[in-house]
């Protein structure tokens, strides 16, 4: 689903959004672990009152996405990232400095790396920043892995038994507070997962979601929360998958 989708469905407020802003940027090694630029894709939605901009058809009572696109193209132009999260969190405050002091609102920031997995799946970042609430780092963070291809023994019929299938993974790691960044590399955790799959014979999806939530705790003590969905395509013959999901939180 698209960043301003998502937006669009979860609010019932003003907003002002930019859908996938695209650049390259240097966010630290990319997936054949060297520092350089690489394609990504910034969304940003901040709530804001537009009723009096919608009112008098003036501008300068709503939030320009000229001069904000303008703004966040520049500083991911200007300097080199450690990592995703710290471009992000640049992006927030940039986003929120649109806002007065006092004003109420919040913005929401999707940074997405396409090409950053060297497996066959989409990364992104995803963080709510309220205007003069300053929050710890790490904190209310949803890393997403969308469209992860696998190959996967999995199935209850004989020939499901000896042949591969692709299953699609859709998977939402959510941190609710600060981390130490260095226990906590996503991208090494989906190359953990990928190869552990790639060893796993069951006969049930479900069986197959309950030990990756599973796993994905045990390995990453900072993630508090797994959604995940997988999609089997091939299950039914008129239909363009069969999924399951489920959530599971640490308890």
């Amino acid at each position: 689903m698209a960043a301003s989708q998502r937006f669009f469905r979860a609010v019932q407020s003003d907003l002002v959004i930019i859908e996938d802003l695209s650049f390259n940027a240097n966010i630290g090694p990319d997936c054949w672990n060297h520092p350089r630029p690489q394609p990504l894709l910034l969304s940003v939605a901040i709530e804001a009152n537009l009723e009096g901009a919608g009112r008098d058809d003036d501008v300068n009572q709503s939030i320009n996405y000229g001069t904000l696109s303008k703004e966040l193209l520049a500083l991911a132009a200007n300097q080199t990232f450690p990592d995703m999260e710290t471009l992000v969190e640049g992006a927030a405050t940039r986003s929120l400095s649109k806002l007065a002091p006092e004003e109420k609102g919040y913005a929401r920031i999707v940074l997405t790396a396409p090409k950053l997995l060297l497996q066959d799946a989409i990364l992104s970042l995803e963080t709510t920043r309220i205007n003069g609430e300053p929050l710890g780092w790490g904190t209310l963070w949803d890393w997403t892995v969308n469209n992860w291809r696998v190959s996967v023994l999995i199935g209850l019929n004989p020939p499901e038994r000896e042949a591969k299938q692709v299953l699609i993974f859709d998977v939402v790691l959510h941190i609710n507070r600060a981390v130490d960044l260095e226990a906590c590399k996503i991208p090494d955790l989906v190359s953990h997962l990928q190869k552990w799959i790639d060893t796993t014979f069951y006969l049930t999806l479900e069986k197959l979601a309950a030990e990756f939530c599973e796993r994905v705790m045990s390995k990453q003590q900072q993630i508090d929360s797994v959604r995940l969905k997988i999609s089997k395509p091939s299950a039914i013959l008129n239909a363009k998958a069969a999924c399951i999901q489920v959530y599971r939180k640490r308890k």
